[in-house]
């Protein structure tokens, strides 16, 4: 099963004119050098999803370097369970089978160890763990396995909580906040962002501005915090029938203007704090925004396409700039330059997948893909226009 690693091709279009001629050469050459300067191999760029970072370890036996051995083997098993939860959506989890330790370093590539402590019969560390993308891209297509690998932009959280006809977003009082802020951390595709609740944040916007969608306070807050959009999450507290219940109603707030809303509804056990139903329903919360995010970025292997984009230019640096970005997207198999100038040029890409989804995994590099009357466009840098 090959891999193939995206890489631009240069190709000189034919030409009457010999001074045109010569000036495609000469660009293409400098070009060409540049492109040693930064090698046609994207394994950092793709891989850092691949890295699963902070595995704390800590075991004792009979020596030191015995505890550190196991230590070593079940520090490379956690880091490959979080991966999986952190690509592989959980239906499809199912079908992978437990996997022996000799196949499983064979996805390593590699180990880093942070503040490693030991005596004579123990050994604590923590560890870095970089997977092999390829062979692990490998053993999940081998297993019939659907994953994605598309990393999100941050989104800011903003819980409200709504009570006794008071809605409240930084007040102490806010357990909604609260629990949010006591969830475990979390290593998945997307990161969420829990604002401090500073004097700028609670002059940024207020629980009422949040609650009716202000854009311009919702914006505000999403750049204070380097986001690319917000979750607006209001929890209330009924009473039906004598149960309480938690509903929660979550929008995705895109500065793109592609909001979604989500209703969830939890019981609360009458033995069983508030606060804790408010915990269980953020970790739910997570979770059910972690799959969506999965399942609308799975890698379609068996959906190859091919596009022409067109790209205004600055200079070549700002080509190699794009192509380097580019080349972070995992849906992205190859490219070649069609045309080239110092103005312009024209790209054809292949990929995997839906157009749309193409153009969601550029968002996530600051770049907007979209449909022009001939050609498709690309554009860097779209959210500081």
């Amino acid at each position: 099963m090959a891999f193939l690693l995206p890489c631009f091709i240069v190709k000189i279009p034919n030409t009457s004119c010999f001074a045109t001629f010569a000036f495609e050469r000469s660009l293409a050459k400098v070009f060409l050098l540049m492109l040693l300067i930064y090698p046609c191999v994207i394994l950092t760029a793709r891989g850092e999803v691949y890295i699963v970072r902070g595995v704390s370890v800590d075991e004792t036996s009979e020596s030191a370097a015995v505890a550190q051995k196991i230590a070593l083997k079940k520090g490379q098993e956690v880091a490959y369970s979080r991966l999986i939860k952190r690509i592989v959506p959980k239906k499809e989890q199912l079908k992978l089978r437990n996997l022996k330790f000799s196949e499983l370093v064979e996805l390593v590539s590699s180990i880093d160890v942070v503040g490693e402590k030991s005596s004579s019969v123990r050994y604590l560390a923590s560890l870095n763990i970089r997977f092999n993308p390829s062979a692990m891209r490998i053993h999940l297509r081998s297993a019939r396995v659907k994953f994605a690998e598309t990393k999100s932009k941050s989104w800011i959280v903003l819980p409200v909580f709504r009570a006794q006809a008071t809605s409240q977003l930084w007040d102490a009082g806010n357990i909604w906040l609260k629990a949010w802020r006591t969830m475990p951390n979390h290593d998945g595709l997307i990161n969420l962002i829990i604002p401090k609740g500073d004097t700028q944040d609670i002059a940024a916007i207020s629980a009422e501005q949040a609650i009716e969608v202000n854009k311009e306070r919702i914006n505000s807050i999403v750049k204070r915090y380097g986001a690319s959009g917000t979750l607006l999450t209001i929890a209330s507290v009924k009473e039906i029938q004598g149960r309480k219940i938690v509903e929660v109603a979550t929008s995705r707030i895109g500065i793109r203007g592609d909001d979604k809303t989500l209703i969830q509804v939890f019981e609360n056990n009458l033995e069983r704090p508030i606060p804790n139903t408010l915990l269980s329903a953020a970790k739910s919360l997570r979770s059910e925004i972690e799959e969506t995010w999965k399942q609308e970025n799975l890698l379609r292997f068996d959906q190859d396409r091919i596009l022409l984009a067109e790209v205004e230019l600055k200079g070549l640096k700002n080509l190699v700039f794009l192509r380097k970005k580019l080349e972070m997207s995992p849906l992205i198999q190859s490219l070649e330059i069609v045309r080239l100038s110092l103005k312009d040029a024209l790209i054809r890409i292949q990929y995997i997948g839906a157009p749309e989804q193409l153009r969601l995994a550029l968002e996530q590099r600051d770049i907007l893909l979209t449909q022009g009357a001939v050609y498709w466009n690309l554009k860097t840098g779209y959210e500081n226009d």
